[in-house]
């Protein structure tokens, strides 16, 4: 397999991936960073395409946006990640390394055209940050999927050694251009097509036990919320249905039989208590020589 159609499935595989997870984005509960990781996707598959469009007329404005692109997309998913993981936000300053970047690729084609040069700038660069994501998923894995994660960030170290072994070794290869078939070429768009495809399914992995994490951890207050309800129900007295009752004395007659003065029946099928006073009827009759409404 030559090297554009390497590229060109390499491509196929992010935009795969852009449209995958945007639909699941719009359907299932994702979480702070998801679209930013997205994002980043879209800015790898935008540098394929911007170096498979590479002409003769255009191979300086490709060279730049290719370099400039693949970079943004590392330094993208590296704050997806750090927002992810510890909602902590990547420092602004380091989204213009991707322009540098970019601009000392351009500086090694216009002034002088070294691709091994350009090519070691360019995957310096990646590797850094992407080893730094690398060790923020190692650093930051929660203690219940651990596995999950350390599989993760070994797939993206995997990836970034074949780009350094791409590019170090070209320096000893006879390399003119960067759609020359070797085996150093080959082999990291070879990888780095499986390792697209496995750190995108380890990232959508990662957001899915996470919600299901969520939904357990949801369920389990709710249901500790239902098992209080139940306990405050089964303690609620309440006074109901038709009460036989004395039409002299108004004792009470129970469900066993026995007859009780009404306070007592009330005190224990309630939670009522009663406090005594005199209504002014039997106040009247009681105590006719005092005046109660002074």
């Amino acid at each position: 397999m030559d090297i554009k159609t390497l590229i060109f499935c390499n491509m196929i595989v992010c935009a795969f991936f852009v449209i995958a997870f945007f639909i699941y984005s719009s359907e299932q509960e994702t979480f702070r960073g998801f679209k930013l990781w997205n994002l980043g996707t879209l800015m790898m598959m935008l540098g394929l395409l911007a170096l498979i469009l590479r002409g003769s007329k255009w191979v300086g404005c490709s060279i730049f946006m290719m370099n400039s692109l693949f970079i943004l997309a590392a330094v993208i998913r590296l704050d997806a990640i750090q927002r992810f993981l510890v909602d902590k936000v990547l420092n602004k300053f380091l989204y213009g390394i991707p322009l540098i970047v970019g601009l000392a690729c351009l500086f090694f084609y216009v002034v002088e055209d070294q691709i091994v040069i350009r090519t070691v700038i360019s995957s310096t660069a990646y590797c850094i940050f992407s080893l730094w994501l690398s060790w923020s998923l190692i650093r930051h894995s929660p203690s219940e999927n651990t596995s999950l994660y350390y599989a993760a960030a070994g797939i993206v170290a995997i990836r970034c050694l074949t780009v350094m072994i791409r590019a170090w070794f070209g320096q000893f290869s006879d390399w003119q251009g960067i759609f020359d078939v070797n085996i150093w070429s080959s082999f990291q768009l070879g990888i780095g097509l499986i390792c697209e495809i496995s750190q995108n399914v380890f990232f959508l992995m990662m957001n899915s036990k996470r919600a299901e994490a969520n939904f357990i951890q949801a369920q389990s207050k709710l249901n500790a919320s239902v098992t209080d309800l139940k306990k405050a129900l089964s303690e609620v007295k309440r006074l109901q249905g038709i009460l036989p009752i004395c039409a002299n004395c108004k004792n009470i007659r129970d469900e066993k039989g026995a007859w009780q003065g009404i306070e007592k029946y009330v005190h224990e099928h309630s939670d009522a208590e009663f406090s005594h006073g005199i209504c002014p009827d039997c106040a009247k009759v009681l105590y006719p020589d005092v005046n109660f409404s002074i």
